[in-house]
């Protein structure tokens, strides 16, 4: 006789990962295979109403069919039925910004220990909830108590100037700390659970872009700024020797262009993002193709110049000249045309700019099929699955 107290609780074998955008939710299916994510399939369906996710309140039953819709699409694909799940939030909803601050010893001489390390890091890491709650509280209208903060990350620990890996059994007494944080509203997080509760979801994590960026390429020690052009929104991260530096995002994005096509050519919105995707692929023909470069040209000088403004406020100096694009809106070649050849205004560039495509197969470890691995459009799911 078998005592099932005694078993080990197997792990589970096949795991769900979603990642809702402002204007699609993606779904994949995927195991693990020793350090390897084997993605079994993918689904993607977009919301018929592009301002969606603006909030959750009176749509939630909206977001959860699409969910569900989307979920029921990958499952028929790939014959498997799993309840645990990643989960990508958009970032106008789940937030990341990276944070320096500071700490003072005053036994300066005496070795860190153990204790005196966890105490720095929660002090820290209270003053940077402390830091972020309020000045998103005096953006969005919350209370700064009104915000949940899901990860708190040590980036970089300097002491006295000096960069360290670590603090502990290390002397001095100015400690400079970089700290990356993910954090949403309470209200939020309660909707988004109560949604997956209901589709009886078990949500292992939820996980921002920006988290696994420190160990995908830190080893490399990378110089780039990554675009993430959505549906409504342009995510950017700057990476500084494989190190994260900087994390914004912009309200200006793909609808932008969807929208003015729809508005110009006096079709709806659907048939107008099927025209945008001809587009992109160089299927039309030469005079709708220059037709649809007029349209749309006004609306990328302007995502353009929004992505000046945002850069300015950054502090570095010089920016990388590796710039990788992914993202449905990514896609567009005058996207590509104005990185490379348009006017940057006073922002100095360590070299000229380059740009690039960042498709799933630049990940380390992935495996899948090569239609999905090609695609820049999925790139921002497969960094869900780097828990």
């Amino acid at each position: 006789m078998r005592l099932k107290f005694f078993e080990k609780k197997q792990k589970p074998e096949h795991f769900l990962a979603i990642d809702i955008g402002t204007e699609t939710v993606k779904a994949l299916v995927f195991k693990k295979e020793n350090n390897k994510k084997i993605v079994l399939g993918q689904a993607l369906e977009y919301f018929e109403e592009p301002t969606i996710f603006r909030e959750f309140d009176s749509r939630n039953e909206i977001l959860q069919k699409i969910i569900s819709k989307v979920i029921a699409e990958v499952q028929s694909i790939t014959k498997i039925k799993t309840q645990d799940l990643l989960l990508g939030l958009p970032a106008n909803v789940l937030i990341g910004r990276i944070v320096e601050q500071s700490f003072n010893r005053e036994n300066s001489k005496e070795l860190i220990s153990e204790r005196d390390e966890f105490q720095i890091h929660q002090e820290i890491f209270k003053k940077v909830k402390f830091k972020l709650s309020n000045e998103f509280a005096q953006k969005t209208g919350l209370l700064s108590q009104d915000f949940h903060f899901l990860n708190l990350k040590i980036l970089e620990s300097k002491i006295d100037g000096y960069e360290v890996p670590s603090i502990l059994k290390m002397a001095g007494a100015n400690l400079e700390f970089k700290i990356l944080a993910t954090f949403l509203s309470k209200y939020q997080l309660e909707k988004i659970k109560e949604i997956c509760q209901n589709l009886n979801l078990k949500i292992l994590k939820i996980v921002h872009l920006a988290d696994n960026f420190p160990h995908l390429f830190f080893q490399e020690k990378l110089d780039a700024f990554f675009l993430d052009i959505g549906g409504q929104l342009t995510n950017v991260l700057i990476l500084e020797k494989g190190k994260l530096a900087k994390i914004f995002e912009f309200e200006k994005a793909g609808i932008d262009f969807t929208r003015k096509i729809s508005q110009v050519l006096g079709m709806s919105f659907s048939e107008a993002r099927s025209l945008k995707h001809d587009f992109a692929q160089s299927v039309l023909s030469k005079g709708v193709r220059q037709k649809i470069e007029e349209i749309i040209s006004p609306d990328i000088k302007d995502w353009f110049k929004n992505l000046k403004e945002n850069l300015k406020e950054s502090p570095e100096k010089l920016l990388p000249s590796n710039i990788f694009l992914f993202g449905g809106g990514g896609l567009l070649p005058q996207i590509s045309e104005i990185l490379e050849k348009g006017v940057w205004d006073n922002l100095t560039f360590v070299s000229k700019p380059k740009i690039n495509f960042f498709y799933p197969k630049n990940l380390k470890n992935v495996k899948s099929q090569e239609e999905i691995l090609n695609n820049p459009q999925n790139t921002s799911i497969f960094f869900i699955l780097y828990d």
